[in-house]
């Protein structure tokens, strides 16, 4: 357990977390020559999706041993879409390598996955990369560190040359020189065209040090001499603490810098048992220890073609055997389940390495264990703890799915429900209104990546399309009408005559049905076949064909037939009743507002108050926490079709929100003809 270290590589998309991952494998000897994400090649990007793309779209692992310890390295998505992969890799890991171009410095990504570390009280340290790249400028990006992400920071390396002159750096804490004239590191003396520089900055180290460490600040005041030692057993405990965030320095295209940063990571990264506190949902804080009972988390889930339903655990406490008895404790309904873990895996790559045995910080996998998913807590039977579940945002856009073929279409649930599994930001919806499929995620990419995964895992080709919103209709005033329903095709006939009001319900009351019918005009064993009429005809309203909603009925009269009358008869007699008195009632068209809640640092609240103004929403309020704010605003969900990428594009990135539908509210007159027409549209292309 003293050897493990869990390490995620997290950065904003394109500052080079997996060619650094590359890197690492290369100079621990996993692999014998780098691949290039431009081609490619990397042990990380496998996919044809990631080839293609040329961007990673789920987490991959790689255990890698430096110096007799171990390490996994998570390779997480710098894309913000794949939220749910950089949320599982994190709650895997131990510590956080946060990665940042020496190019385009601290961008939106930087910050979120910054944030987001530092809620999950995470030990990190910044690789500063690409330090080897035209306009790259340790110092311009250093400044960019400390001034827009919170917490303190301290550089434990300067450059020795810059961008394409990039040859070395200094190790400000032994004060020593590592150059790499021919690939190979190489120490020796300070060059004199940094030593002013160095000189600087191990005195910010050295004060960044002793502030975490009252003893040596004592003797710090007083100008005594601090032992190397003590200064370095204290910065490793401050950078393990959380209590300093050092900063490194590399080139993962040329290996540079790649052995100080293993080094560093050897003292520099929690071992298992110093992990953060685990907020649990039920039972007492757990023992992290390798001796406590076991205890682990389900950070993962993928869906292989061959092997089935792979589970990614991180042990936290005690151990496990290949065929131990575990209780699933995130059931949800408070009943653990009892589940066998018949044989064990380690993920390196692509491929599973069965073992007999997995240690408290070890990150294995179980297959074929359909109970089990991301996120779900995995306990002893004498403590059976429940951890607090990972949080993943909701999904923001939505497309609807339509099946290419009937053989899609056969195919198509089976095919979600693995998709589903293996990345929980996705949420499937059928819309009871528009009778669409629909599939929600956190962004367009996000979306198109699901779809071709549907093609090309499972064989399902689906066309997708906004999906429709889903309109409502309503009536302001009263109606009345009568309908008699006579057929007569040779011998028995249809005969019905229903007599009905109609007047607005209260909001969310659906249909409120009455039977006043007096004198037996209509038998009371029809009533169930008028309101089963009404109820069809509100399927299907008079204006757009959309559903009816909030109507109060009330069938007053009507008459039968002592043969030809029957349940179908009275079923169409009610339903055109009903259809006749709604026409007369002032009949609206209702459309769905959804409660948006915009969170934005406060330079962006006018533009995003402003673009809610103009997609006809009603601002409610503005909470403001530091230099962030949190607008609230009722909008159309008719207007926020296409919100995610433009509410990007507005902030830079920098925006997100939350939405779920609030209510119906009537369209405006001016836009009635549009939704109208576009019904009609629908309809026609649909019949």
């Amino acid at each position: 357990m003293s050897e493990l270290r869990n390490v995620a590589l997290l950065s904003h998309s394109g500052a080079g977390k997996t060619s650094l991952t590359e890197a690492l494998l290369y100079r621990t000897g996993v692999l014998d020559a780098m691949g290039a994400v431009e081609d490619g090649t990397t042990a990380s990007d496998r996919s044809p999706e990631e080839t293609r793309r040329k961007i990673s779209i789920s987490t991959s692992l790689h255990p890698v041993e430096w110096k007799g310890h171990r390490f996994t390295l998570l390779d997480a998505p710098g894309y913000a879409d794949f939220v749910g992969e950089i949320r599982g890799a994190q709650a895997a890991a131990d510590a956080a390598m946060i990665v940042v171009s020496a190019v385009s410095g601290v961008a939106v990504g930087t910050e979120r996955v910054w944030t987001s570390t530092f809620e999950r009280e995470l030990s990190s340290f910044v690789v500063i990369n690409k330090m080897d790249r035209e306009n790259a400028d340790f110092f311009r990006t250093m400044a960019q560190i400390e001034a827009t992400l919170p917490g303190t920071f301290a550089a434990i390396q300067v450059p020795i040359g810059k961008a394409a002159d990039f040859r070395g750096v200094v190790d400000l804490l032994t004060m020593t020189a590592w150059t790499w004239p021919d690939g190979t590191p190489v120490e020796g003396e300070i060059p004199s065209e940094v030593a002013g520089v160095a000189q600087e900055y191990h005195d910010r180290l050295v004060e960044a040090i002793v502030e975490t460490d009252d003893e040596l600040m004592a003797k710090y005041l007083e100008d005594v001499d601090i032992a190397a030692a003590d200064l370095r057993d204290a910065f490793f405990a401050a950078v393990r603490a959380g209590a300093l965030t050092p900063v490194l320095l590399a080139s993962a295209e040329k290996a540079m810098g790649i052995g100080l940063l293993l080094d560093f990571m050897v003292e520099g990264v929690r071992g298992p048992a110093e992990h953060a506190p685990l907020p649990v949902a039920t039972g007492a804080s757990p023992d992290l220890g390798a001796d406590a009972p076991f205890l682990a988390r389900v950070v993962k889930t993928a869906v292989d073609p061959y092997l089935g339903k792979i589970s990614y655990l991180r042990v936290l406490a005690g151990s496990l055997k290949a065929g131990d008895t575990v209780l699933d404790t995130s059931r949800g309904d408070g009943e653990a389940v009892s589940v066998k873990l018949a044989h064990l895996y380690v993920p390196d790559g692509g491929e599973l390495n069965e073992v007999p045995r997995l240690e408290a910080g070890a990150i294995g996998a179980v297959t074929k264990i359909e109970a089990l998913h991301t996120g779900d807590t995995l306990a002893a039977s004498e403590r059976p703890v429940e951890l607090a579940p990972i949080r993943f945002p909701p999904p923001v856009m939505a497309v609807a799915l339509e099946p290419e073929t009937r053989a899609d279409d056969d195919k198509l649930g089976d095919a979600l429900h693995k998709l589903l599994e293996a990345d929980p930001t996705l949420q499937l919806e059928r819309n009871p209104d528009t009778h669409e499929t629909v599939l929600w995620g956190m962004g367009h990419v996000h979306l198109e990546v699901a779809k071709n995964a549907l093609k090309d895992r499972y064989g399902v080709a689906v066309a997708t399309h906004p999906p429709r919103v889903a309109y409502r209709e309503t009536i302001r005033g009263q109606g009345d009408a009568r309908y008699r329903h006579k057929k007569q095709t040779g011998g028995a006939g249809q005969f019905a005559e229903v007599a009905l009001r109609v007047e607005p319900a209260e909001t969310g009351a659906g249909l409120v049905f009455d039977w006043a019918v007096v004198g037996g005009a209509i038998p009371a064993a029809f009533q169930s076949s008028c309101e089963k009429g009404v109820r069809q005809a509100m399927a299907r309203g008079v204006l757009g064909g959309f559903v009816t909603d909030d109507v109060h009925v009330t069938v007053y009269d009507g008459k039968d037939h002592p043969v030809d009358s029957k349940d179908v008869a009275f079923v169409a007699a009610a339903a055109q009743a009903f259809r006749d008195a709604v026409a007369q009632a002032d009949p609206v068209v209702m459309e769905p507002v959804a409660l948006v809640k915009v969170r934005v640092p406060d330079r962006f609240t006018g533009d995003v108050i402003g673009d809610l103004n103009a997609r006809r929403g009603r601002i409610l309020g503005m909470d403001n926490e530091g230099a962030v704010s949190t607008v609230s605003a009722h909008v159309p969900e008719a207007e926020l079709a296409t919100y995610s990428p433009e509410l990007r594009s507005l902030t830079g990135g920098r925006g997100a929100f939350s939405r779920r539908q609030d209510h119906y509210a009537p369209v405006p007159p001016h836009l009635v003809d549009r939704v109208l027409e576009a019904a009609r549209t629908d309809g026609e292309a649909s019949g």
